[in-house]
């Protein structure tokens, strides 16, 4: 029975195809293949190129990952050339030489294209980066000690970085916190007594955006009784309208985007909507009333699904910036703002 593929095998096998697809490997003649050196050495019938995967190491960038989290790898490949001699054919060349016009094309196509196309691994898009490792003499002792009488041949070492490990099941994100509070008891048995505090939400500053750098990031508060706030939450029956203070420059265009958070975890929310800010400041203190067009209101798209309890919701504004002519444009983004419905 053939085994399922895993995260690792379907990576390692697209860095397969990348070298096969990169070296010509059809036109050319070429047999690419994974696995121990050992195992292939023996074949003369062709030339061929073969992919050891010999070491694997953590990424070092989330140490504080959770275990139904993308668990991201390094990946060590040693390529080695097994050239045969076809100098009696025109334009061949002697096994040696021919084993260094395989690694000088492997050698190529890394240089080009360092970074690979798009994987998708279980909702995961990766794009590995090769990394050239130059090994050492007692690194390449050590490889080849473990190869049988197998005789060294030319190689080359690669990073691969960073593949990632995915798990059976991955975890939901949790709800945001909107607003925290303390409260002191009289005893230790009271601690699981229900909270009766006072909760705070963030507080609101003075916002001014500096609209004369080409990377402003524009700004916004919800704005809900005459008063500025970076978080709401609401009992799904109280009425209530999005409204918000979008801050940026006047002349210019941001996008509002809406993400939402339930049981499944957070997601996209719809298609962005365009909007154009009121002002370069936020002043809480200074609300306006009875501008035109102030507060921007907003679709609320929040909404509980049937059978649970609460939902919330996360607005925030974009903008594309293209910094130098023909480079891709980046994306800047604003502060968030936290939406929380929920039922009694």
């Amino acid at each position: 029975m053939a085994l399922p593929e895993s995260s690792l095998s379907i990576v390692c096998r697209e860095i397969y195809n990348f070298v096969h697809g990169g070296v010509g490997a059809v036109v050319n003649s070429i047999t690419v293949s994974m696995g121990a050196p050992a195992d292939v050495s023996d074949d003369t019938n062709g030339h061929r190129l073969n992919l050891f995967f010999y070491r694997f190491e953590p990424g070092g960038f989330e140490a504080a990952a959770y275990p139904n989290d993308p668990w991201r790898v390094r990946i060590y490949c040693m390529i080695t050339a097994f050239g045969v001699d076809d100098s009696a054919d025109a334009g061949g060349a002697s096994a040696g030489e021919n084993s260094l016009r395989m690694i000088g094309e492997v050698m190529r196509v890394f240089r080009e294209t360092p970074v690979m196309d798009t994987v998708s691994l279980g909702g995961e898009q990766v794009r590995l980066q090769a990394v050239f490792s130059p090994a050492t003499d007692e690194q390449i002792n050590q490889i080849w000690s473990t190869q049988s009488d197998t005789s060294y041949h030319p190689s080359v070492v690669y990073e691969m970085a960073l593949a990632p490990i995915m798990p059976s099941t991955l975890r939901v994100p949790p709800s945001l916190v909107g607003a925290v509070g303390h409260q002191a008891r009289a005893s230790e048995t009271a601690r699981y007594s229900a909270f009766s505090g006072v909760v705070q939400g963030p507080p609101v500053p003075f916002v001014s955006v500096d609209i004369s750098n080409p990377r402003w990031a524009p700004q916004l508060c919800w704005v809900h009784d005459d008063e500025c706030a970076y978080s709401l939450s609401f009992d799904e029956a109280d009425a209530f309208t999005s409204q918000i203070w979008l801050a940026g420059d006047t002349g210019d265009s941001v996008d509002l985007v809406w993400e939402i958070w339930d049981s499944d975890g957070w997601r996209s929310a719809g298609a962005a909507v365009p909007a154009t800010p009121f002002s370069t400041e936020i002043d809480p203190d200074a609300v306006p009333t009875g501008s035109p067009g102030f507060p921007l209101a907003v679709a609320n798209p929040v909404a509980i699904p049937v059978g649970e309890t609460a939902a919330q919701g996360l607005l925030y504004a974009t903008r594309q910036v293209t910094l130098i002519p023909g480079e891709p444009a980046i994306e800047v983004r604003s502060n968030p703002l936290l939406l929380s419905i929920y039922r009694t």
